[in-house]
């Protein structure tokens, strides 16, 4: 005779090792407006209901009601797929965005960013890093939609010019954060004329690849006194007398790369490194060294 499993014996040993319980399935059958509550509490609501959407109905009616209610939206999460229609699929029910992350959705175009512009006056973080068809279009379009931008980031936008630099310094006056990294038509003419004589808010600015001189940086020096992290990496011409300059004008400076910078020498890096206990990362020469001054 078979024996039938039943009550262990007193003092048996029991495996209490359960099967994990996917939550996610639990919360499916949750009402709509309490799992919108839940991802929001969460951190980035779009991302976390959109992936559970074919779970049930509620989650698919969460997520739509999610976009009326965002503050935040990581398209970036989908960078392969986001176009100028998912785009404008977003901008058509969100109404209180105040941060727009399209990082590496470079098969978005200036129609994308021109309804951005024109929907979210209070915008306040943009990023547009790697989206490659992007023009000054877009960019001068931004400004003068979002003054109120606090943070923009461009790196490897390389079709943007001096233009848009130029609009964006004299349209967002609260910019803390600008990143043109490989932004390698930019040039003198804009971070004298625009962020160095407009941008007095700024505390990270990132210029690395762009086509700048020493002249560039003597007034960015002079200009940013709040700067704490400056990038001139790959900035092949500038020389010690940048250098110079940041060391007498960038007191608050806590980070400063100057990698493949080639023309600058040990002296001046000596110079800068000297009686500033804040400066707590520098990289330079051929990204040999990274270090903290004693």
């Amino acid at each position: 005779m078979t024996d039938t499993p039943g009550e262990p014996e007193p003092g048996t040993d029991v495996d209490l090792q359960e099967t994990p319980v996917d939550g996610s399935l639990t919360l499916a059958r949750f009402p709509p407006e309490l799992l919108v509550l839940l991802a929001e509490a969460l951190g980035n609501p779009l991302v976390l209901l959109v992936s559970k959407a074919h779970l049930s109905k509620a989650f698919r009616e969460a997520a739509g009601n999610a976009q009326a209610t965002l503050t935040r939206a990581d398209l970036d999460t989908w960078s392969g797929t986001v176009d100028d229609a998912v785009v404008a699929a977003v901008v058509s029910k969100s109404i209180l965005l105040f941060t727009l992350s399209l990082r590496g959705c470079d098969q978005i175009t200036n129609a994308a960013l021109v309804a951005v512009a024109s929907r979210y006056p209070l915008l306040t973080t943009l990023n547009l890093a790697h989206c490659h068809n992007i023009t000054n279009a877009a960019v001068v379009a931004v400004a003068w939609g979002c003054p109120q931008l606090t943070t923009l980031e461009l790196d490897g936008c390389d079709k943007i010019t001096d233009a848009a630099v130029v609009a964006v310094a004299s349209r967002c006056k609260r910019l803390t954060t600008l990143d043109l990294s490989g932004c390698d038509k930019i040039t003198d003419a804009a971070v004298v004329m625009a962020v160095a004589s407009e941008c007095k808010q700024l505390t990270t600015l990132d210029l690395m690849y762009c086509r700048i001189t020493d002249a560039a940086v003597v007034a960015v020096a002079s200009g940013c006194p709040l700067l704490t992290t400056l990038k001139l990496g790959f900035c092949r011409k500038i020389t010690d007398e940048a250098v110079v300059a940041v060391a007498s004008g960038c007191k608050l400076l806590t980070k400063l790369s100057l990698c493949g910078c080639i023309n600058i020498t040990d002296a001046a890096v000596v110079t800068l490194t000297s009686g500033r206990p804040l400066l707590t990362m520098m990289t330079w020469s051929a990204c040999l060294a990274a270090v903290a001054p004693p």
